[in-house]
């Protein structure tokens, strides 16, 4: 893990760990989405019992990053603090053909390389901070939902009230 920026990004969490639970609003709505629990997470927090319902999942133990996913749909809330490493990975396994649908919950920071490697992707900026996992309080970032798969407007359909939707126009 980065330490400069895990460092970084919980200065003001009074926590040292980026590992955190998905939202439980977020999760009923993936499994709404998917109509059951996702083929793979490849960040899970546990592989006896997944905060994310999956079929398949990789924890930090494993390595999701030593994998090629495989799998029809994947759902990722990843380490934060390695998001260059992350999220264009994720990027690659689709492109690849790797997975066919992706969702992923990413801390939105547009001025990033890693950022870029997503940009055209349809995506929602969620309109209020999340509580992750057992947190007390909200996060101190904005989140983002992205999209990788045939079908935006199911996307949207079924995460659009979390926020404003975007999609990505040529200029």
């Amino acid at each position: 893990m980065p330490t400069a920026a895990l460092a970084a990004l919980t200065a003001n969490t009074g926590n040292r760990k980026d590992t955190w639970n998905t939202p439980s609003e977020i999760v009923l709505k993936v499994v709404d989405y998917f109509g059951g629990p996702v083929e793979l997470d490849p960040c899970s927090d546990s592989s006896d019992i997944p905060n994310v319902p999956c079929l398949r999942c990789f924890t930090e133990d494993d390595d999701g990053l030593s994998f090629q996913w495989n799998a029809n749909s994947v759902f990722m809330n990843h380490p934060y603090s390695a998001s260059k490493l992350w999220i264009p990975y994720a990027r690659q396994q689709f492109d690849e053909g790797n997975v066919q649908e992706l969702i992923m919950l990413i801390k939105l920071d547009i001025s990033t390389k890693w950022y870029r490697s997503i940009a055209d992707r349809p995506w929602i900026a969620i309109n209020k901070r999340l509580r992750f996992g057992d947190s007390t309080s909200a996060a101190p970032f904005q989140s983002a939902l992205f999209y990788l798969g045939p079908d935006p407007g199911r996307f949207f359909q079924v995460f659009g009230d979390l926020g404003t939707c975007y999609l990505s126009i040529k200029c």
